[in-house]
């Protein structure tokens, strides 16, 4: 089978991810160009694996023969990218979060639907085992009564290029983006409530906490924990129902149900690269010309409720999703 033809913008912490999975691992598509500021070590790497270099993305979008480009870059640059990727007619796969804000998000979904472009965006907590296998607990559990959700990483400076844009912009669209889009996945529901408190270390730094609560459509309440405060790592989505419990762990990849009588039953998992069956979807959709698993939509969606979430905790008040 013929493969994909993809371009790759972007090689920095994440994008470097994206080049071990495309040049080691069968994914159905083959990186055929790159595109960098280090223009020395964008050309050392096109040396090394024989690929085309391009110091401006822009001409990596005029590539005819790239098919599909993956845009791993500073959200900051998210938009303008990927709106000309999407004039030049190529398939999108945009890192998390799809953009800065909902303004920019509804352009990036606006554009690829009238061009009819397929775009997807790389949330790719929805590919772990351990979720995967919540998911197929839940049934089990009874009514829901409520969801908790749990990012909490290893303090530290703000990562290059985080901030660039909005002076708030923290762990909620770092990492915290994932467990938005994780509710409405884990729930099949949209959000319809948000009332968050944000915490800084300084007036002038971007956040490093968030505590969270978001009520969905059919009235479940969702409760998250999101910081870069400690040290240690601790990652869990816990379902509470009716008939039992179940949480899933993807730090160290255990999924546990507690049900009558403090039954215990764990289902361990090794560990997974979610990025590599992100890849494969991404090249199937262009292959088959069918909807991406993970839509610009879907993005725009998680965007949408971290912007609900600054609003209020400005305001102190909940803040109501159409």
């Amino acid at each position: 089978m013929k493969p994909i033809f993809l371009g790759l913008i972007g090689i920095g912490r994440h994008g470097s991810r994206y080049l071990h999975h495309l040049l080691s691992v069968e994914t159905g598509g083959e990186l055929i160009a790159i595109s960098r500021r280090n223009q020395e070590e964008g050309t050392r790497l096109a040396s090394e694996y024989t690929l085309r270099f391009y110091p401006n993305y822009q001409d990596l979008l005029a590539d005819s023969a790239i098919q599909g480009v993956l845009i791993v870059t500073p959200p900051s640059l998210n938009l303008p990218i990927a709106l000309e990727a999407i004039q030049h007619g190529k398939a999108v796969l945009l890192e998390k979060p799809l953009a800065l804000n909902r303004s920019q998000g509804r352009q990036i979904v606006e554009a690829a639907t009238k061009a009819k472009i397929s775009v997807m965006t790389a949330q790719t907590l929805r590919y772990e085992p351990t979720i995967r296998q919540l998911q197929a607990i839940a049934p089990s559990l009874g009514q829901w009564q409520y969801l908790v959700c749990t990012m909490r990483f290893e303090s530290g400076p703000a990562l290059p290029g985080k901030n660039t844009s909005r002076s708030n912009y923290g762990s909620l669209m770092e990492f915290g983006i994932h467990l938005l889009d994780l509710v409405r996945f884990l729930t099949r529901d949209e959000v319809h409530s948000v009332s968050a408190d944000i915490g800084r270390p300084t007036t002038q730094d971007p956040e490093n906490q968030a505590f969270i609560k978001l009520v969905t459509l059919r009235g479940l309440p969702c409760y998250l924990d999101i910081s870069r405060v400690s040290q240690g790592r601790v990652t869990r989505a816990e379902i509470m129902g009716s008939k039992g419990q179940a949480s899933a762990d993807w730090t160290t990849n255990i999924v546990r149900k507690i049900s009558g009588r403090n039954e215990i039953l764990d289902y361990p998992f090794p560990p997974s690269a979610t990025l590599i069956d992100v890849l494969r979807d991404f090249c199937q959709g262009i292959r088959t010309g069918g909807p991406m698993p993970i839509t610009a939509e879907d993005g725009l969606r998680a965007v949408e409720i971290a912007d609900a979430c600054y609003r209020s905790a400005q305001t102190g008040k909940s803040v109501f999703l159409n």
